[in-house]
């Protein structure tokens, strides 16, 4: 049979539309908000069309993302459960402009509009910033960070809103300071201590002094950390209080990110932090690639240039928001 060059750009085009379709079901996915209701929407478009399963199994192979694994847990098809394409029949996902400004979307709202009206200080992404207190104490924002600052009375109190922040307090016995962060509340009289939000944990480490951490929960656990401890706090508790690395902890107060001997995926989970954009794996036994180093913060742009020199693996930029390793 014999095809004119209108029959192939009409199957172009055709192919162009599923994965636009399957870049925005993609992000849509990913939202906190998604209702059931769109979930089996989601469902019904899938499985109108094998193409449609395959453009969005492709596209989430590429990703590799256990965040959005657990998004679709909940969905009527488990991500785990897509059957991988066959090599012969796979199609060449072109990753169109519309999915390129889909992912875009997921970060110019990075600090979200809830945040900015509570903080007092915010930092960008990049962005460190350094803000004394009218107490004399000294807060440094890392990346992408928010905090909000009560100082009445015999009250200290902070709230780290997002990210991560590094505090050195001004002693003052009549005026405990507290941070309180998602899932714990630092108590303090006078110290140099790091306290970082993660998505399911918080973080707090101590340069020095004498810290009290709870849960966050009315007080029902808590743990007191001297010089050099730190401790996960998440939603069942604290974790086993550990030994602070100084020299990677304090870093990023310098303008740098030191790395020694860690696995390349959480090398960039970090790196992120620090840039727009997005990166993911094409070759995910990349992501155990052991990796010693140190990165320069202050010229974020050139952090994946830093890496792609250092490395023998391949660093594909499909736009300024989208970076393929691999």
């Amino acid at each position: 049979m014999k095809h004119t060059d209108n029959d192939f750009d009409e199957a172009s085009d055709s192919e162009d539309l599923i994965d636009e379709q399957a870049a925005a079901w993609f992000v849509r996915l990913r939202a906190d908000t998604i209702g059931d209701a769109e979930k089996a929407a989601f469902a019904r478009w899938r499985a109108q069309n094998p193409a449609h399963q395959q453009a969005f199994d492709e596209l989430c192979m590429l990703w590799g993302d256990p965040g959005l694994k657990r998004a679709l847990s909940e969905a009527e098809t488990p991500l785990a459960e897509f059957p991988r394409p066959k090599d012969k029949a796979r199609r060449h996902f072109r990753l169109p402009l519309a999915m390129v400004a889909c992912l875009a979307l997921l970060f110019v709202f990075r600090i979200e509009l809830a945040v900015l009206f509570q903080a007092d200080y915010v930092t960008g992404v990049g962005e460190q910033k350094t803000v004394y207190l009218e107490d004399g104490s000294a807060v440094t924002l890392n990346t992408d960070s928010a905090l909000a600052v009560t100082m009445k009375g015999d009250r200290r109190s902070i709230e780290l809103l997002k990210g991560e922040a590094f505090f050195n307090v001004r002693p003052d016995a009549g005026r405990p300071f507290i941070v309180h962060a998602d899932h714990s509340i630092t108590r303090v009289l006078g110290t140099r201590f790091f306290v970082h939000e993660k998505d399911h944990s918080d973080e707090v480490k101590v340069l020095s002094g004498r810290v009290e951490v709870t849960d966050g929960q009315r007080w029902r656990q808590s743990v007191v950390l001297r010089d050099g401890d730190a401790v996960s706090v998440g939603r069942s508790g604290h974790g086993e209080t550990g030994r602070l690395d100084t020299k990677q902890a304090t870093s990023w107060l310098d303008g740098y990110l030191v790395f020694e001997d860690i696995a390349l995926s959480d090398v960039i989970e970090q790196v992120q932090r620090y840039r727009n954009g997005m990166v993911v794996f094409r070759d995910s036994s990349l992501r155990g690639l052991k990796i010693n180093g140190r990165i320069n913060l202050r010229e974020p742009e050139r952090i994946l240039d830093t890496l792609e020199k250092t490395l023998s693996v391949k660093i594909t930029r499909l736009s300024d928001w989208l970076v393929i390793i691999g």
